[in-house]
């Protein structure tokens, strides 16, 4: 029998994609995995199929396309108040997790620490983890979303290296305020930290809540920090694989250079629907953010009535809850119930924690489907539960 090497040996499916799969074999509804059911609108659809017809089919620049790099860079300066460089500060990576993949491999090494806020999004953790650097997790109050910069400060140790910073957040829906960018920025001035920003949620913001870049705040954090967005979310494009980062010249370079190993490029023809995916008017995300206000509201109305407790997400599309009121058990255990009877995936909060017990009584649903597709989720949901009580 072939042998694993110590690095495949550990790794299971994770908790997202085991969810995904069953329901897709029962033919469930999936308020598991970040996926939005909405169709990619015309213009985006055509400018891929136009590029093929050109056959714009070849390698591209390992760091991208030069013309889709042209309007990412004015997309960020108008939007995130980054001013780059689009031929020396920016890569367009095979999805956001290509950008962090080679942002880990490019800034860290084996035995060094990297902090994370926890709840964390799962492929943060289990990519450092892979690459054999250790996790140290601050926590986010599932209260009222708040961080206690104290305890920020107890977690460093000579081996930190970085620190990751994901807003708004998976799986909370915590948008980090301009105050705590602020007050993690300095803490990074002071302990000489990377920072890694994962922005892919930027344009999903509710009312009350501004998306900020942590770069955009003084040209020392600029020159420290990797932002990481993508056109999955925004776009409901997550299949396509395109992402993208920018940051300090001479950290961009080598992650191109790692990118062109593992990918070579992004696909060619896609990163040309993605400069038409830029030139959307303002009511495009202006009618998504209400879309997803109304999906939000319904979700949060269903989950009430089932006597489940949780913070009102401020942006994103998720809300991580706590399960204890079901009477069900654990919540894998919850999980596992829902899906068997009432054929809908949800996500154990476990898949969320350094320490997964620290989760265990939680678990995450994704509002991003059709609002006649929740409505049904729920009712099926509210069904079976009315059987537990």
């Amino acid at each position: 029998m072939l042998k694993l090497s110590k690095v495949a040996k550990p790794l299971q499916q994770s908790g997202i994609r085991a969810a995904s799969t069953k329901c897709h074999e029962i033919s469930g509804i999936n308020l598991g995995q970040g996926i939005c059911d909405i169709a990619i609108v015309d213009p985006i659809k055509l400018a891929a199929k136009h590029a093929i017809e050109q056959d714009k089919s070849t390698y591209s620049a390992c760091e991208g396309a030069y013309k889709l790099r042209e309007a990412l860079a004015a997309k960020i300066k108008s939007f995130n108040k980054i001013d780059i460089s689009a031929e020396h500060e920016l890569m367009v990576s095979h999805g956001a997790t290509g950008a962090f993949v080679c942002a880990v491999q490019t800034l860290f090494n084996p035995g060094d620490e990297v902090i994370l806020f926890e709840p964390f999004y799962g492929y943060h953790k289990n990519i450092l983890n892979l690459m054999q650097i250790n996790v140290s997790a601050v926590p986010i109050s599932l209260s009222d979303f708040s961080i206690d910069m104290d305890y920020l400060e107890s977690v460093i140790t000579k081996k930190t290296r970085g620190i990751v910073v994901c807003t708004p957040n998976n799986p909370t829906g915590k948008v980090f305020s301009r105050a705590e960018l602020q007050a993690i920025g300095d803490f990074a001035n002071k302990h000489d930290l990377t920072i890694i920003t994962d922005e892919i949620y930027e344009y999903i913001t509710y009312p009350g809540f501004e998306h900020v870049s942590i770069a955009s705040l003084s040209d020392e954090l600029k020159q420290r920090t990797l932002t990481i967005s993508g056109f999955s979310k925004t776009f409901n494009m997550t299949g396509w694989r395109l992402g993208y980062v920018s940051g300090p010249k001479h950290i961009i370079a080598k992650m191109s250079l790692m990118q062109d190993l593992y990918y070579v490029c992004p696909v060619t023809p896609l990163q040309y629907a993605g400069i038409a995916a830029l030139s959307m008017p303002e009511n495009y995300y202006q009618n998504m953010q209400q879309a997803f206000l109304k999906k939000r509201q319904l979700t949060v109305n269903a989950l009430q009535c089932m006597g489940l407790k949780f913070s009102v997400p401020e942006g994103a599309y998720y809300i991580l809850a706590d399960c204890k009121a079901l009477s069900i058990g654990n919540g894998q255990q919850t999980v596992d119930y829902l899906l068997d009877k009432a054929k809908v995936a949800t996500v154990a909060g476990a898949s969320f924690y350094n320490a997964p017990e620290t989760g265990t009584n939680s678990i995450r649903f994704c509002y991003a489907l059709d609002e006649s597709v929740l409505s049904k989720a729920f009712k099926q949901m509210q069904t079976v539960l009315k059987e537990v009580k």
